[in-house]
């Protein structure tokens, strides 16, 4: 499928003298993901800091352009479920801390798999530790698919996650792992703190 995105235009504006310094930061920005093998990171306050300092920029300025290249995920084109052909039971599940996940079923498209997590938890006290609230969730499968969080909801104690993937997984899922990952919203430390995690299913 292939998306098309036409922005509203900010300006009409272009200095031309700067199109091949344009061009030098895309292909720039292509190297940096081949290197980095899609997988870049954040770069360290203290750097971001220098770099503002020794270029002239503001430090903000520098932490939005990283924001940028560290969530590119959130612009690849998505691919919504047509053509609905049935629901498949899954029921596998994992226990940690207190907490089951469970892949109940799935919904298969003929274009794509909606993958249905529940998480319920038995932790008595409330918990700032909790794997859900503000946090973004992914599943990663395996190099062939790819996936997207499509929403959830729920309660203190019980939450369901959405998540479509393309293409479809086939009927016969046993041999395939699901390796959710979570990690707190808007926090470039979220990867190594009390609010990220992976569980694999």
């Amino acid at each position: 499928m292939k998306f098309v995105h036409h922005p509203t235009r900010p300006t009409e504006h272009y200095d031309e003298r700067v199109r091949a310094i344009d061009e030098k930061l895309c292909e720039f920005i292509a190297k940096r993901k081949t290197l980095s093998h899609g997988n870049p990171g954040y770069p360290p306050m203290a750097q971001v800091e220098t770099w503002a300092v020794q270029f002239g920029l503001y430090e903000n300025y520098l932490h939005s352009l990283f924001h940028v290249l560290l969530n590119e995920d959130i612009h690849r084109p998505r691919v919504e479920p047509a053509e609905y052909l049935g629901m498949i039971p899954v029921l596998r599940l994992a226990e940690t801390e207190g907490r089951v996940f469970l892949v109940s079923y799935l919904r298969q498209y003929q274009n794509a798999t909606v993958l249905h997590l529940e998480i319920e938890d038995f932790v008595e006290e409330p918990s700032t530790e909790k794997p859900h609230g503000h946090v973004e969730w992914s599943v990663s499968i395996s190099p062939e698919y790819e996936s997207y969080w499509a929403g959830g909801g729920g309660s203190h104690n019980r939450w369901s996650h959405k998540f479509v993937v393309t293409p479809s997984l086939p009927d016969d899922v046993s041999h395939i792992c699901f390796a959710f990952t979570w990690r707190q919203r808007g926090t470039v430390e979220a990867q190594t703190d009390a609010y990220s995690g992976t569980v694999t299913l």
